[in-house]
């Protein structure tokens, strides 16, 4: 026999939840005027579950409901109006024991708790918690936490690089997402969940942690390069030609950066002293530069060169980069080099070849999970300094490609089209055809910056490359205009 008879009035996430955790002997009615979370819900609980369609804000569909003969009514609604005048019609008609009601604004909690409601916050319910306080297992706490700002509320920026971004592709480590509210109605966080722009979250963790998270949610991440460091560093390995001075001089004027150092891994004298009077000639003669081997280099970026600060951007000339499979000047080959350098300072890698301004930008849209974080850091050069961005899709040959390709086509399509929206900017689209290393190859000779992303490349391998050819690697390799190569994204804090 039933010892309860509970009202639930919207069959939402929380709705559904409690359904499934309130206790057998509990005789449950659920309002909703959406049929499939009636009948979801009827799923979870056939025996003991009451399913009404209806207006609950009606009087008539209360009483068809049977309220009069319930001892609880739950108001899990997530849109505040429609919560404050279910409230004021059970108040106002029906003798309840207790009516629990969730509230979104302080005018509207006011408004129920001048009803008689029990209201919970939309930001910290929780089915378990409803269910406890009305099984008397807990009592209710407004006070969560140490205080030391390990629970915070943040909104989605429109131009975070977090948006768009499922949760289970951020990976959060030493954070998590406690709820989201989008549009006025609760969204429980999973795996494949969008963040999406004006979503409210609950974050909690590390309040270290939480900072970096809070200001990356919220774009107050400054200019480009600032988020990765605030010094340029300019590698010289010899004979590098005077449209590379003057282009890292460009450099150094275009992007906000606070410091500038050189380092020479060149052994032979008369290097460096070319490289001073080339460096003076563009107004860079106070710039210090370091001398170290490659090797040094590359073992331990930050003692090595024994720098304030964290680089944000480095800088080498492609010349080296053109000298066979492997470059006698460096002895590595040039993906190997690339690769370390990248990972190493972890920072963006400007390829110099001489054409500045950077007037036209190209970002070649290759890798489907890479593409956004590509595009929105492109957008965030390409906004404050003007540029022309131009997104360029190769699309798939009907003979060859399958149905995974004609699919990451079309989510690149339309991840184009989303954050063309979000930065109101001109984003212009180009569909080349044929051979993609050829296409983007000759489509590039119209740009002066290439923008890149080293994650798409595949690890070096043994087995000839013309098996299953590096097109990201190779459209990199093969352009003959300066290049941004963005650091691999790392696994989220």
């Amino acid at each position: 026999m039933a010892t309860g008879r509970y009202v639930i009035i919207g069959g939402g996430n929380i709705g559904q939840r409690l359904i499934r955790l309130l206790s057998p002997d509990r005789e449950l009615v659920l309002i909703d005027q959406d049929q499939k979370a009636l009948d979801e819900a009827l799923a979870l609980r056939g025996n003991g579950l009451a399913a009404v369609l209806g207006d609950a804000t009606s009087r008539l569909v209360l009483e068809n409901a049977g309220l009069k003969k319930s001892d609880t009514v739950l108001i899990t609604s997530t849109i505040e109006k429609i919560n404050i005048e279910v409230a004021r019609v059970v108040k106002d008609y029906f003798d309840i024991r207790q009516v629990f009601a969730i509230g979104i604004t302080r005018a509207g909690i006011a408004a129920m708790e001048e009803l008689g409601v029990e209201v919970e916050n939309i930001f910290s319910v929780s089915a378990i918690g409803l269910r406890n306080r009305l099984e008397h297992k807990t009592k209710t706490v407004h006070g969560i936490g140490l205080g030391k700002n390990e629970i915070l509320e943040v909104e989605v920026h429109p131009n975070s690089r977090l948006a768009y971004k499922t949760i289970g592709s951020i990976r959060p480590r030493r954070w998590r997402i406690g709820i989201i509210y989008r549009d006025e109605a609760i969204v429980v966080p999973r795996d494949d969940t969008v963040l999406k722009p004006e979503d409210k979250l609950i974050i909690l963790g590390d309040p270290r942690v939480l900072k970096t998270v809070a200001e990356m949610l919220t774009f107050r991440f400054v200019q480009f390069p600032l988020e990765y460091g605030d010094r340029t560093l300019a590698l010289l390995f010899g004979d590098e030609p005077e449209a590379f001075f003057a282009e890292l001089a460009y450099i150094l004027k275009t992007f906000p950066m606070a410091q500038a150092s050189v380092v020479s891994c060149s052994s032979r004298p008369d290097d460096g002293e070319r490289s001073r009077a080339l460096l003076a000639a563009q107004g860079l003669g106070k710039l210090e530069m370091r001398q170290v081997s490659l090797d040094e280099l590359l073992a331990d970026q930050a003692t090595t060169l024994g720098i304030t600060g964290k680089v944000g951007l480095v800088v080498l000339s492609r010349m080296h980069l053109r000298r066979g499979m492997k470059s006698p000047s460096l002895g590595y080959s040039r993906k190997k080099l690339l690769l370390r350098l990248t990972q190493g300072f972890r920072a963006p890698l400007i390829i110099s070849d001489g054409t500045f301004p950077y007037q036209r930008m190209a970002l070649p849209c290759m890798v489907e999970d890479q593409m956004p974080s590509s595009m929105q850091t492109a957008l965030e050069i390409a906004a404050p300094l003007q540029f022309n961005l131009e997104a360029l899709i190769c699309k798939p040959s009907e003979y060859i490609a399958g149905d995974d390709d004609f699919s990451d086509y079309d989510s690149m399509c339309k991840t184009i089209d989303q954050l063309r929206h979000t930065y109101r900017t001109e984003v212009r689209e180009k569909l080349l055809e044929g051979n993609p290393i050829m296409a983007f190859g000759e489509e590039l000779k119209g740009h002066q910056l290439l923008v890149a992303n080293i994650g798409e490349w595949q690890k070096p391998r043994l087995l000839p490359d013309w098996l299953n050819p590096d097109i990201p690697w190779h459209v990199v390799d093969r352009a003959g205009i300066s290049t941004m190569l963005l650091p691999a994204d790392q696994e989220t804090l």
